[in-house]
């Protein structure tokens, strides 16, 4: 297993001419960047089985679908919710999201109601993300090929997770 190098991520993802697809002017939220390259020039991608990483309109449509407070714990203002922006999910109906700091959240949707106390802060901004879903990708096909994930490839795997953050084993939200 290895950390891919963003310019090879970004190169790998962005491989398809797609057309573009800017967000909505009404959109008020600042991106990252790379994360804005990225997602308005590919279709909704999975990367991982735990990442899926959605293209601008289904980030954008996502996004306002749970800006509807009921989604919410009743405490929540529409200004606190305005604050998130959904950008991908895994095969098991959990969101990945940003915070106004382009912070990658987790949010597990055995939490029932949204709310940011039930959000994993990872410590990892986008790029950090689009590594850690390679080498999750990584993961997923030795287990594809072997069926199992011995204990010196689970050692290796936290190992390069810590290599993307010192804090991304510790806040990793799945049992590896």
């Amino acid at each position: 297993m290895k950390i891919i190098p963003i310019e090879e991520i970004r190169t790998m993802l962005l491989v398809e001419n797609s057309s573009k697809h800017n967000f909505p002017k009404t959109v008020n939220y600042k991106f990252d960047t790379l994360y804005s390259e990225i997602v308005t020039q590919i279709k909704t991608i999975e990367i991982s089985s735990e990442c899926i990483l959605f293209n601008s309109v289904e980030a954008h449509n996502t996004t306002k679908e749970f800006s509807d407070k009921s989604y919410w714990t009743e405490n929540i203002t529409s200004a606190e919710i305005e604050i998130f922006w959904f950008f991908g999910q895994n095969g098991q109906g959990d969101f990945w999201l940003f915070d106004k700091n382009n912070k990658v959240l987790f949010y597990d949707h055995n939490q029932e109601e949204l709310s940011p106390i039930n959000f994993i802060n990872l410590g990892i901004n986008f790029q950090q993300w689009l590594q850690f879903s390679f080498l999750n990708k990584q993961l997923d096909e030795i287990y594809d090929t072997i069926g199992e994930l011995d204990n010196q490839t689970k050692i290796e795997f936290k190992k390069q997770l810590h290599s993307i953050n010192e804090n991304l084993l510790e806040n990793y939200p799945f049992e590896i």
